[in-house]
């Protein structure tokens, strides 16, 4: 009888493995087919929503490959009255679209609570000799005609996804008084930045010696760099996943995870290209020389790209689940260019992080189960940014216990330091000795390959070699294999997928053999990351015992001062910047206006010193708004924001002054009325409150 069942069950596993492996062959042949449609179209997307393009980089000049498209919205109405957003994708090898290729994402997000939603996209080819100084001077642009298109809203919020976080500082850099919040997401701005034993990507450059390498490549391609390079490196830093984790995963799951896959290979597959002084400038600026977080970068017109320009309150989402962006990475920027919180409140910035331990940095702006929740919270809460004294604040979030993923989210700021910020990661002096090494070593390699080796390439170019070079690359082999266009007898697979559809046996998921199966798919992912971790650790040693050399060093100069300049190293103009921090916040202590009196006692009793929760500040600006229409939303943010700023600076001034408004107890009892009717509306409103507004009212001599 055992033998029958066992019998039964290999017949059983043996048919399903047959006809998931037809199944999976046609997803790959449909993943062939998508790469091979994708990159024959200059301007494809991978976007979910439809889009009106309204203004093309192509005719700027210098022209760029950079366009601007309004996004249509499905189903929600847009109010063309309400806060802008300017959704921008990375330019890292893949094309446009992988923040709005689902329904439930940034953009979907902001188009579900009717925002004016906006796409900044690119082609798979730059345009001429485009330099990635004309790509900073031209995006510009894009956000004026945005600016303009909305006069009577809100300031427009800039989103940057990954390496376009870049971009859209630089931006908000040029031309601060266009912004609203900006919002970066899993972007790596201070790429030196991390810790022993974790994160290995920022070793590259220094295990190539530099970017000379990047030259090379950019040389073969005859003036452009292939984007599959730097596809391929992000692959091979996940080489178990790559080589392994994703194919099984769909061969395991493939009646569920197709569509799926393929929504993802589409975006994957969509190779692009920029030109080799692009990719070089980048390079040479962000990964090896670290210069964003310098204060002193500009470009050679003069343009000076410091991220402490910008004036709108700064968002960054932060991951801990891949080593692309970590928070390291991510949020180290914040420790390179303020020395503490004092300085952070005195230049009147307001700064925020968002740590997300689950989910890689992809998955910020794709729309995952946890990542898509952040995004509705953050577009739901935007307005409340604005309301936050200067300062620096982690966006807390909370789900309830047992919960389930799609039980909404519960947000709160919360007051950070710098220390917490070099909690998440930072470099010792020692490892940035060894980084700055690096960066001697690549600039003189480069010196010398520009001299002696880049001339020979323009002497003897040839547009076929490059086109050869580009067709040779192993990661394109890996799609186009499995098209119907370059493999015809991939066509087969989709008759077959058709009668397996029709006569599908899925086996019982208590089968030994899918047991089994199981087992040893898992022995075998182990197995490679266990390599993969040989590796990095391998890569990490050899890194540090190479540049970390003190001879090495002193070969190269870099064992004396100090090895990373950053503008928190210096003494900023602390006494005059608080001095004229403190005299602003005094001007606006007295109260002018009853608006203002509501709010200094809301704030007198909601606004802890250390935390402020997202909900009850949506809820004082839409109760403003209701009650107070005649005033603009800006108005009404500034109005909000000035009163939490004198309750946090001086609680007792602030109080003092309240008392100097409230000239009469008719007036006085109207006020706590109203202060009533937003406590009412916050709703679960702890005893403690009632006391505290009570209390509040005897000094206020309205109550005996």
């Amino acid at each position: 009888m055992n033998d029958i069942i066992v019998d039964n069950e290999l017949s059983d596993y043996w048919l399903d493995v047959c006809q998931r492996s037809i199944l999976f062959m046609d997803v790959m042949r449909r993943r062939g087919n998508d790469m091979v449609a994708m990159t024959s179209q200059n301007s494809s997307t991978v976007l979910t929503f439809a889009i009106e393009k309204i203004l093309d980089g192509a005719s700027f000049t210098p022209p760029i490959n950079y366009w601007l498209a309004r996004v249509i919205p499905l189903q929600h109405p847009t109010d063309m009255n309400k806060r802008p957003y300017v959704v921008q994708d990375p330019r890292a090898g893949r094309g446009p679209g992988i923040a709005g290729f689902k329904k439930d994402s940034e953009i979907g997000a902001a188009l579900k609570h009717g925002h004016p939603v906006y796409f900044i996209g690119f082609d798979a080819e730059p345009i001429g000799e485009q330099s990635y100084e004309d790509v900073i001077r031209g995006q510009i642009k894009f956000y004026r005609e945005v600016a303009r298109l909305h006069p009577c809203a809100p300031k427009l919020c800039a989103i940057g996804n990954c390496a376009a976080g870049y971009l859209t500082m630089f931006s908000a850099m040029q031309e601060p008084e266009l912004f609203g919040p900006v919002l970066i997401a899993g972007s790596p701005l201070s790429y030196w930045n991390g810790e022993r034993g974790r994160n290995p990507m920022r070793y590259i450059g220094g295990m190539l010696g530099g970017s000379w390498m990047v030259s090379l490549l950019g040389d073969i391609g005859g003036g452009r760099f292939d984007g599959t390079n730097l596809v391929m490196n992000f692959n091979i830093l996940n080489f178990d996943n790559f080589l392994w984790g994703k194919q099984y995963d769909l061969f395991a799951n493939v009646d569920q995870n197709s569509e799926r896959f393929l929504q993802f290979e589409r975006w994957l597959g969509s190779f692009g290209e920029l030109n080799r002084s692009e990719i070089k400038w980048v390079v040479n600026k962000f990964f090896v020389g670290n210069q964003l977080t310098t204060g002193m970068l500009t470009t050679s017109d003069g343009i000076k790209l410091d991220p402490r320009e910008i004036s709108s309150p700064i968002v960054t989402f932060i991951s801990d689940g891949d080593n692309i962006s970590p928070p390291a990475q991510s949020a180290g920027w914040i420790a390179d260019l303020y020395q503490d919180v004092d300085e952070i409140i005195a230049r009147g910035k307001t700064i925020i992080y968002c740590l997300n331990h689950k989910v890689g940095h992809l998955a910020l702006f794709t729309g995952g189960k946890v990542a898509k929740r952040e995004s509705q919270l953050f577009v739901e809460n935007m307005d409340t940014i604005d309301l936050l004294p200067p300062g620096l604040y982690e966006l807390v979030l909370e789900t309830p216990e047992d919960a389930e993923n799609d039980t909404p989210l519960h947000a709160k700021y919360v007051a950070r330091t710098i220390e917490d910020i070099k909690d998440l990661g930072y470099n010792s002096e020692e490892d940035d000795r060894a980084f700055a090494t690096v960066n001697k070593c690549s600039q003189a390699l480069d010196g010398f390959y520009e001299s002696f080796i880049h001339p020979l390439f323009r002497m003897y170019h040839n547009p076929s070699v490059a086109r050869m070079a580009k067709d040779a690359q192993p990661l394109r082999w890996n799609y186009w294999l499995f098209s119907e266009k370059y493999n015809p007898a991939m066509k087969v697979f989709a008759t077959l997928t058709e009668q397996v559809k029709n006569d599908r046996k899925p086996v019982s998921e208590d089968n030994q053999w899918l047991i089994w199966q199981d087992t040893q798919a898992k022995f075998i992912a182990s197995y490679l990351h266990n390599l993969q971790n040989l590796r990095d650790n391998l890569m990490e040693q050899v890194f540090f015992d190479v540049w970390g050399n003190q001879a090495v060093q002193k070969y190269w100069n870099t064992d004396v001062a100090i090895p990373r300049y950053t503008p928190s190293l210096t003494q900023f103009e602390r006494d005059k910047l608080m001095t004229n921090y403190t005299a602003e916040t005094l001007q606006k202590m007295p109260v002018t206006s009853r608006l203002g009196a509501i709010f200094r006692v809301v704030a007198l009793l909601l606004v802890g010193r250390h935390e402020i929760k997202a909900s009850n500040a949506a809820i004082l600006i839409n109760w403003a708004k209701k009650n107070y229409p005649q005033m603009s939303d800006d108005e009404l943010r500034q109005v909000i924001s000035s009163q939490v700023t004198v309750v946090w600076q001086d609680k007792d001034n602030a109080l003092n002054e309240l008392r100097k408004f409230v000239m009469s107890k008719d007036e006085a009892e109207q006020l706590v009325l109203a202060v009533e009717d937003i406590l009412t509306q916050i709703g679960d409103v702890p005893a403690r409150m009632v006391v505290a507004l009570h209390e509040l009212a005897q000094k206020l001599n309205i109550i005996d």
